[in-house]
């Protein structure tokens, strides 16, 4: 088995490496047939992203069975139900009457389908998930989680053995068991090349996957940045991109980053105990950097920006500000107008035009539709009804599912706040079927992106910080992926909080 590593810094084009020179060869040199080829990626973003990227390289090849990533992957080779088989949500109710020592304990957590992992709010479940992901026992996912003094750790073992006993009898999974059930159950599709993109941030378990996948191939192509290793809480880990054998096919220059946003991310990496040593050029132009700024003196009023914090609740106040001076921004939270709502709008309008949308766009539109408010008739308030058709235009929601109003979207079931806001950016001249211009984001929402100009927040909460005065790396990479975001000019926005990340050279990193 031949592998080929494609190591390359923010910007040095390693996706478009893969697919326009490797995948390309695999096409039109090797006459590989593309339902052997396997395209893995670590997150949803760089699927859907490298799906866009192979449909313009290969506009004739129409079937790419198998680009996506490690769990999607499991779930189609294990025939999984999610909706039925996935633990998840009330589900844990069941459990919590199996096991005794659960029945006080809370299963509430956060599914991220970016990475398309749970986090756990109970620190028994985030040991035993980080133990699943490193292969570790619970007392080393304790001490490497600093938890070890602060949880029963005796408890965590008990949890984590009732919980395999209930999934055995009852067949219920976790996002984990579906790594581990596509190798032991020898899973693997029938594949002659497998690809994988942002290697960096796979944990122990997904790289046992891979090298299970990777055993079945005669060719592998893995691309990744040790530097931008930022999933480390869910057990990511550089050193095992950093220690991976084969040819080796370095990406240098970048597209991306400028002379004096390069030098500014150098600066952060010379901090970085464990890494590989690589070259990197900036792109030729200059750039600007611009320090100590707030949001009060930064002009948002054109351009294409996005604003990256180290965690959501940093972003609270930045999405307040800017809603508040009545600017559309593209966040996963955004509690004015929401991403769905935004939709609901942008449908009613097409419907209203006269336009045919598709049955599960019309079901955003009747999420505000009310039957007490006199919007549709009784029984159809649920969109139920649209499951049955593909298309609908307006006769047929009225003829067929229950609708009952047309015309002007304020009638719609939104808050007055919404109401509000969307005639604010209606009198402003925003056309709301574009995409908006701004973007409010987690640094970890953003990897793998790039935008002209890029405000970096460098507040941090206190328990991040006194973290990352123990192990300063993963912040280091964190906001070295931050910086490196920016094709033209970085903002530093610096909090009015005692904790933050002091990025400035010649002073301690923290």
């Amino acid at each position: 088995m031949k592998r080929i590593i494609v190591p390359g810094p923010p910007g040095t084009g390693k996706t478009y490496h893969l697919i326009n020179n490797y995948l390309k060869k695999e096409i039109e040199e090797y006459k590989t047939s593309p339902d052997k080829i396997a395209y893995l990626t670590f997150s949803n973003a760089a699927t859907n992203e490298a799906k866009k990227r192979i449909l313009s390289a290969f506009p004739t090849v129409k079937n790419f069975p198998y680009i996506c990533t490690m769990h999607s992957l499991g779930t189609k080779q294990l025939n999984i139900d999610t909706n039925t088989q996935l633990l998840k949500d009330e589900k844990w109710n069941a459990f919590k009457n199996f096991s005794q020592i659960c029945k006080d304990l809370s299963f509430s957590s956060e599914f991220d389908p970016y990475t398309e992992t749970t986090t756990y709010k109970n620190d028994h479940m985030k040991i035993i998930e980080y133990a699943r992901c490193k292969k570790l026992s619970i007392m080393d996912a304790a001490i490497e989680l600093d938890k070890h003094y602060s949880v029963d750790t005796w408890l965590t073992e008990q949890i984590d053995a009732d919980l395999k006993s209930y999934k055995k009898q009852t067949g219920m999974i976790e996002y984990s068991d579906m790594i581990k059930q596509f190798i032991e159950k020898d899973k693997c599709p029938p594949l002659s090349v497998v690809f994988l993109d942002e290697a960096q941030d796979l944990n122990p378990l997904q790289w046992e996957m891979f090298n299970y996948i990777e055993s079945r191939c005669d060719r592998s192509y893995v691309a990744g940045d040790d530097d931008q290793t930022i999933y480390t809480f869910q057990g990511a880990t550089p050193n095992i991109f950093i220690n991976l054998k084969g040819e080796v096919d370095a990406r240098i220059e970048s597209r991306r980053c400028p002379r004096v946003i390069h030098r500014k991310a150098l600066d952060i990496l010379q901090h970085v105990e464990n890494r590989m040593i690589k070259s990197w050029l900036p792109r030729d132009a200059e750039g600007q950097i611009f320090e100590d700024q707030t949001l009060d003196n930064i002009n948002f009023s054109k351009g294409e920006w996005m604003i990256i914090a180290r965690t959501n609740q940093m972003l609270n106040p930045i999405k307040a500000h800017l809603t508040s001076l009545n600017l559309r921004f593209d966040s996963r939270s955004n509690v004015v107008l929401s991403n769905e709502l935004l939709e609901a709008y942008q449908v009613w309008h097409r419907l209203n035009q006269g336009a045919t949308v598709g049955s599960e766009e019309a079901k955003s539109v009747y999420k505000v539709l009310n039957w007490n408010m006199g919007h549709v008739e009784y029984g159809f308030s649920s969109g139920k009804s649209l499951d049955a058709v593909d298309l609908v235009d307006l006769d047929d929601l009225m003829l067929n599912h229950g609708l009952k109003v047309t015309g002007n979207w304020e009638q719609l079931n939104f808050k007055e706040d919404t109401k509000l806001y969307i005639k604010s950016l209606l009198n402003s001249g925003d056309d709301l079927f574009k995409p908006a211009r701004i973007k409010v984001s987690t640094i970890h929402g953003v990897k793998g992106e790039e935008c002209e100009n890029v405000v970096l927040y460098t507040g941090m909460e206190k328990i991040i910080h006194d973290a990352a005065l123990r192990n300063p790396d993963p912040e280091h990479r964190l906001f070295f992926v931050g910086v490196t975001r920016a094709k033209e000019n970085l903002y530093i926005m610096q909090p009015d909080i005692d904790d933050y990340y002091n990025y400035i050279p010649g002073d301690p990193i923290l």
